[in-house]
């Protein structure tokens, strides 16, 4: 009964909230709080509400019901881009069918793809995620935004997977007449991969089924029958005009009786653009739980703070359910508890992460705590407009101008890329016996070029070795010093904690010092990796350079030695540091990232630059493995009686026996020691890469120095010049070519 007017069939009968009290021989307070709230009606409540009425139960029902918020008003803000998108289709599909008949075609292929994962990545849609206890109404409110009761939206936790809502255009043909698809995780540690939605391949390996909306109940409903534990994750296709400007992920509630769940929502947060955190409004962040998972998320959120994305402007902290409270006391319930939450963070935290001081970020912070409500508009209102806000004005704005400067910048790299290849042939057909001289004078120089590569990269391993060893000891000192019972003494005092307050939050404050202290130490040593891994690749690209020189008189091609960097870092199983350094080096890294499950903003934010960013990435790595200590830190029992005037001394001896049972310190150095563990692994994996490659570009050189036939040189002249004019011409952004005949370029070359 939870869409029961009760007060408009109180209205409509002429009863005040007392005189419909005495009929029903119950209290006002009662009947206010059944109207704001009708879900919690009894039957026996509502049958004797329809004697009073004089009504049948079908009629009270049917004639007065709450009416239900239209879906949040979003203009279709990325229209200019479907209409690129198709004008490029447009101009590729032909010519791509003449490609896939020749295989001298197949470097045009690749770029083509990779053109299509860059668009697919930059011009993806923000992702939306809602986050929150199992009971928040997370459902319920996509359900509001979207105008579509299409997901699970009970008041008892019900959703048990990721579900993922897009809008109806951008579901892929091979889903047919279906809306629903579902899908397994890669691994028992690695979900289903959402950045990879427009993998067909990837996707249809890990269906497990497809059919319209009935199939969710089916398959990622809790109360289901059948608990179908195989299941991550959910794509639901909507047509909802709020999902012209961003998609949305329902997660499954933390805190629930299944640990799944809690994975599962720590997982996808980490790929969000913007994160809705939401709490019920008559328990608004009064749980340990809330807090720490709310702490998670400020960690881990992607930040950017330039003029059109301000800081935290992508996060909003919402009391849901806000009637239950009502518009005169929702104000201070938000003020206060942002003050309350606020005092759990630390100073050290936030200049890790964001780079303001504490200070700074709690005056932007608590502007970030709204109201939302589906039976009260004057208490969502202020978030709606926060949020279309976002969606509209600010995020549009940064997003097409990174898709704009990343077509430009593949154009441009394409055009160089087949403009070389040209020189190539041309050289070769000049001079073929000089030619030849090169390839086999490069043979012979191959096994010292690359010891020389191979003994630049022990030199990058012996220092992640040794900042491994040095970092994990820093924080082990870090700790023997800093966590003492005086410390702690005096962090009790600082906070001003009563006992119960004290043994509540005093370990959940220590893990923030450890894991702002592991930032801290990253973050130094990944900016030294960092410097050294960009000489690293000057150098290894220079001794590439020399092995596939071919030159006649002073006529250079060089080696495709940013697409071979690419290819590995986009092969790499695992990054560590060197996702730090893809980041920061463009469009290259950025896409490559992002496809790797980073969220987009926080990919953008990283290659802005700055020590936020760096700080942002740091975290992004240790967050999930961090956010479980920080769970099971706030889980620990204090069991210490805490009577007397000595309660903070024994308090604090019972804080650093917990530390040490929990073996606390070495769940951080274990991070630490994954984070350079990944980095030698990424790195080996990327330089095995480009060897490979380097491998294949003399085999090539050496096919063509061999071939006996000139005219085969002289068609491969043409076919270059006619790809070199094709990707040069691509139509995107005021090109002169988005009504150019798709054949015109290539027709002559093939």
């Amino acid at each position: 009964m939870k869409d029961f007017d009760l007060k408009g069939l109180r209205e409509k009968l002429g009863y005040t909230q007392a005189e419909l009290a005495s009929a029903l021989q119950c209290g006002q307070d009662y009947i206010s709080r059944m109207e704001s709230n009708p879900g919690n009606m009894s039957l026996e409540f509502f049958m004797n509400l329809c004697s009073v009425a004089r009504m049948l139960p079908n009629d009270v029902l049917s004639n007065f019901k709450l009416e239900q918020p239209k879906a949040l008003d979003i203009p279709n803000v990325y229209g200019e881009e479907s209409l690129k998108k198709n004008a490029l289709k447009y101009y590729i599909a032909p010519t791509m069918e003449l490609f896939k008949e020749k295989p001298e075609y197949q470097t045009a292929i690749k770029k083509i793809s990779e053109l299509d994962d860059l668009i697919n990545i930059y011009g993806a849609k923000p992702l939306v995620a809602l986050l929150g206890p199992s009971d928040a109404g997370k459902s319920t409110m996509i359900n509001s935004l979207t105008g579509i009761d299409a997901l699970l939206s009970q008041w008892t936790p019900t959703t048990s997977s990721t579900v993922y809502v897009k809008h109806i255009n951008d579901k892929p043909a091979w889903m047919g007449e279906n809306h629903v698809s579902i899908f397994k995780a890669e691994a028992h540690d690695k979900g289903w991969n959402f950045r990879r939605i427009h993998d067909i391949e990837y996707c249809r390996n890990h269906a497990l089924h497809v059919g319209n909306y009935d199939i969710l109940e089916k398959y990622c409903n809790r109360n289901s029958n059948k608990l179908h534990k195989e299941v991550d994750s959910a794509v639901v296709y909507l047509d909802s005009n709020i999902l012209l400007s961003c998609d949305i992920v329902d997660l499954p509630g933390f805190g629930t009786e299944e640990m799944d769940d809690t994975v599962r929502a720590q997982r996808a947060k980490d790929e969000a653009d913007i994160v809705l955190f939401l709490c019920q409004s008559n328990s608004f962040l009064n749980k340990h739980s809330d807090i720490l998972f709310l702490k998670d998320v400020i960690r881990t959120l992607p930040v950017l703070n330039t003029k059109e994305v301000p800081l935290l402007s992508n996060l909003f902290v919402i009391a849901s359910q806000s009637h239950v409270v009502g518009p005169e006391k929702i104000p201070q319930v938000l003020e206060t508890r942002s003050i309350a939450f606020s005092e759990q963070l630390s100073d050290e935290l936030i200049k890790q992460i964001f780079n303001v001081s504490k200070r700074e970020f709690v005056e932007i912070f608590k502007t970030r705590f709204f109201s939302y409500s589906l039976d009260t508009p004057v208490l969502r209102e202020e978030f709606e407009n926060a949020f279309r806000e976002l969606l509209v004005n600010s995020l549009p704005t940064i997003r097409k101008a990174r898709l704009n400067q990343a077509i430009e910048d593949f154009k441009n790299e394409s055009r160089t890329l087949f403009a070389n290849e040209v020189q190539k042939y041309e050289t070769i057909l000049r001079d073929r016996e000089n030619s030849k001289k090169e390839y086999e004078k490069a043979v012979r120089e191959k096994p010292q070029k690359f010891e020389e590569i191979n003994t630049l990269r022990n030199q990058l391993i012996s220092f992640i070795d040794k900042s491994q060893k040095s970092n994990t000891l820093e924080i082990k000192l870090w700790e023997k010093e800093t966590i003492t019972e005086k410390y702690i003494i005096n962090l009790i005092n600082e906070k001003n904690y009563d006992k119960k307050q004290a043994k509540e939050y005093l370990l959940s404050n220590i893990s923030d010092l450890y894991y702002a202290k592991m930032q801290e130490i990253l973050k130094g040593s990944a900016s030294e990796f960092n410097t050294m891994l960009t000489q690293f690749f000057k150098d290894v690209e220079k001794k590439a350079n020399s092995l596939s020189k071919i030159s006649v008189g002073n006529v250079q091609i060089p080696f495709d030695f940013k697409g071979a960097l690419a290819g590995g870092i986009a092969g790499a199983s695992v990054l560590g540091g060197l996702g730090l350094w893809a980041a920061t080096v463009g469009n290259l890294g950025g896409y490559i990232l992002v496809a790797k499950g980073v969220s987009l903003l926080s990919a953008l934010g990283i290659s802005v630059g700055g020590t936020a960013a760096a700080a942002s990435f740091v975290a992004m790595i240790g967050g999930p493995i961090t956010i479980g200590i920080a769970l099971a830190i706030g889980a620990f029992a204090i069991v210490t009686s805490l009577f007397g005037d000595g309660w903070k001394k024994r308090l604090a001896k019972e804080v650093i026996k917990t530390l040490e049972k929990e073996k606390v310190i070495n769940s951080y150095s274990d991070a630490i020691t994954k984070f350079w563990d990944d980095s030698k692994i990424g790195l080996n994996e990327v330089v095995e890469g480009i060897l490979q490659k380097i491998e294949e570009h003399l085999d090539n050189l050496k096919t063509i120095i061999e071939t006996s036939d000139p005219r085969t040189i002289e068609d491969m002249i043409t076919i270059n010049k006619g790809l070199e004019d094709f990707f040069g011409q691509l139509p995107w952004e005021g090109s002169e070519n988005l009504k150019a005949l798709p054949t015109q370029t290539m027709s002559m070359s093939i």
